[in-house]
């Protein structure tokens, strides 16, 4: 601290009874060495006698203060002077605080400590200040206030930009109501309605009506219980707009295909699912499912390079999306690399064929590209609602089947198969889920291991438990086939269990022996639903002695959007247990963003399907960084899937991935393989 006086003998008592309390001191004889002192090293206090001469102390205190900008250093004025008038002076120039003379030492000491307190405490509510604007800056938000008696809102600063109304204003709820969207009035004057009436949370988006662009705010409010706050709705609101236009945007470019502009596989299934919904319900009308083949594209890709492939791709897409502008197609979309689907409603099977067949025909016509005419080859297939199913994607499977049968038999399109055929498949689907429901009982199943590393690392640092199938009657069974069946039986409960006490088991002998490696565990739908699954978890921890770090649970992003509030509760108990929780297959569901936000992860996990073409796909690079970027903000592990080559790794790793999984690091293995290869892997740099 700096102690100013221009009596000698002041300073050294002063130094003498504060030394003694271990402050560091320097001295000063007049305010125009104080002030260089304040120049040279900033003190924590200043004690500043008032009568100098020179610049006195008054004045030496009014430039310290408009040199530093700071209000919270403690400066003390030393005066015998005990006026009314000098002290209001003291304080107009900037002082914290005044001790007459002559100076009681035992009142200094304590005056002393109390200016330092005082002025951390300003500096702590200064931070916390900034910490709160820079939150509210960031995420969008800001407080609202609704007084009931007078049915007026007020509002922060962070409002005005929104709606043009400045903070210091308060507004009648009509007035405000006027700026909001008229398709969205009703809805919040009704919310707002209950609020005051019944005591309802308010909780609700709605947007704001402007001239060049309206805005999406999400608005949050609970009723004053006591006094006078019973007669007001607090809450905060936040500006949406980015993150639904973020959301937006990665909707769209996970299901649409880049290339053609056309639906994904995903948003054909999820239409032609609704389209069969109304035909079941009109019951007069059917609805045909078309697959249609390129044969051997990668010629063409060859030939005329892969931008040039491209455009023969989004030609051919065109042609399709013409039939369904004219109201003959109701549905179109590239369902893979080469192959297209398309969706036609009709009142009976034989005018849906004949439509798909007119379809057909214009695609057989020439293509114009870069003067070139081309010819594109192709076979297709064809199932119908209700004549084959009722389901979307078993109807696309049909429908497949059939395309792939036709290229087969040399013919341009077949339609799916007749019912004895299909009888026979449905009995062996039943041989094939006996042996399933003996498998666990069997001790048929067993895990596998796929390796996961870490960039900053170089090293194996975890892996996903896989379950795989060994039957006695149908060999090695591939988990597409029958995991889906044990979800629908329900078995999946009782072998979830057993795979999460195995990959516990494994996890603790690795342990033990001096690899700590992280085991991620999937966790089906059926299974996170189930009142069982934290007994379950607890047991496998309890049985195996694993430490919970070392277990990482895997949950799809589309389950925990099916009931936000459990898959909270649920995913906190499991944080609580000291399980990590990871958030598999993301991008692909159909999550909200501010949603995400709110999950106690520790990983989010990148769906493969983003992964494969990320070197040379604008839209899968634009999703991936999206996702990237929402990790890094909320400061957890981000991992892709599937990766299989040096050039996907070296990407993933610029744009800020930490973790990859993938053929390239390693397929899935037994446990002492994968032992043998997180022991000996060392990543080159």
């Amino acid at each position: 601290m700096l102690v100013v006086d221009d009596d000698r003998a002041t300073r050294a008592t002063v130094r003498a009874v504060l030394a003694r309390e271990r402050y560091r001191i320097r001295e000063a004889g007049d305010g125009h060495e104080a002030v260089a002192a304040v120049q040279a090293e900033r003190p924590d206090l200043i004690l500043m006698d008032v009568m100098m001469p020179g610049l006195g102390g008054h004045a030496a205190c009014a430039q310290i203060r408009l040199l530093l900008a700071d209000d919270a250093l403690p400066i003390v004025m030393l005066t015998a002077v005990d006026d009314i008038a000098s002290i209001e002076t003291a304080f107009e120039a900037g002082a914290t605080d005044f001790i007459t003379k002559p100076i009681s030492w035992p009142l200094l000491r304590e005056r002393v400590r109390y200016a330092l307190r005082a002025g951390n405490l300003t500096r702590e509510v200064r931070r916390a200040r900034l910490r709160e604007l820079s939150v509210r800056r960031i995420a969008g938000l800001g407080y609202w206030e609704w007084l009931l008696s007078s049915d007026r809102l007020s509002w922060s600063e962070e409002f005005e930009p929104l709606a043009g109304i400045r903070a210091q204003d308060s507004v009648p709820r009509e007035e405000f109501l006027a700026r909001v969207h008229p398709d969205d009035r009703q809805r919040l004057h009704h919310a707002m309605e209950r609020a005051r009436d019944v005591g309802a949370r308010l909780d609700l988006e709605f947007r704001i009506h402007l001239r060049s662009s309206d805005r999406i705010l999400r608005v949050v409010g609970e009723r004053g219980l006591h006094g006078e706050d019973a007669d007001r709705l607090f809450g905060v609101f936040q500006d949406l707009t980015s993150i639904r236009r973020t959301e937006a945007l990665v909707d769209y470019l996970s299901l649409h295909d880049e290339t053609t502009d056309l639906p994904n596989r995903r948003l054909f299934l999820r239409r032609a699912a609704e389209r069969i919904e109304k035909v079941r319900a009109e019951n007069d009308r059917v609805l045909l499912i078309g697959t249609i083949d390129i044969h051997r594209f990668a010629r063409f890709n060859e030939s005329l390079g892969e931008g040039g492939a491209n455009r023969l791709l989004a030609l051919w897409g065109q042609r399709l999306k013409h039939h369904q502008d004219a109201g003959t197609v109701v549905e179109v979309a590239r369902i893979g690399g080469d192959e297209f689907a398309v969706a036609i409603q009709a009142t009976d099977g034989a005018a849906a064929t004949a439509i798909f067949q007119r379809v057909l025909q214009a695609l057989r016509q020439p293509v114009h590209l870069e003067q070139q005419e081309l010819v594109l080859p192709f076979s297709a297939g064809w199932a119908v609602c209700p004549t084959h199913g009722h389901e979307a994607e078993p109807l696309l499977t049909l429908a497949l089947e059939a395309q792939r049968r036709a290229r087969a038999q040399g013919r341009d399109d077949l339609g799916a198969e007749a019912d004895d055929a299909l009888s026979q498949r449905r009995q062996r689907l039943l041989a094939f889920e006996r042996a399933l429901h003996r498998a666990l009982e069997r001790q048929e199943f067993y895990l596998a291991y796929q390796p996961q590393m870490d960039f900053a690392a170089g090293r194996i640092v975890g892996c996903e438990a896989l379950i795989r199938w060994r039957s006695v009657e149908w060999g090695e069974v591939s988990p597409a086939e029958f995991v889906p069946l044990l979800e629908e039986s329900g078995a999946i409960i009782d072998v979830g269990a057993w795979v999460l006490a195995s990959a516990a088991q494994q996890a603790a002998a690795w342990e033990r022996a001096g690899l700590p490696l992280r085991v991620g565990i999937n966790l089906s739908p059926r299974q996170f639903l189930a009142p069982s699954l934290m007994e379950h978890i607890e047991s496998a921890l309890q049985s195996s002695g694993v430490s919970p770090g070392c277990i990482e649970l895997e949950i799809t992003e589309s389950l925990t959007m099916q009931d936000v509030d459990h898959s909270i509760r649920l995913l906190q108990r499991c944080r609580d247990a000291g399980v990590m929780v990871a958030i598999d297959d993301f991008g692909v569901g159909h999550s909200s963003l501010a949603y995400a936000l709110l999950f106690p992860i520790d990983t989010i996990k990148i769906d493969r399907a983003f992964v494969t073409h990320i070197t040379r796909g604008r839209a899968d690079r634009a999703i991936v960084r999206a996702v990237v970027a929402l990790g890094q903000s909320l400061g957890v592990e981000i991992i892709a899937e599937g990766v299989e080559n040096q050039r996907q790794c070296d990407f993933l790793e610029a744009i800020g991935v930490t973790q990859v999984q993938g053929y390239l690091i390693g397929r899935p293995m037994p446990p002492d393989q994968l032992e043998a290869l997180a022991r000996s892997y060392r990543r080159e740099v």
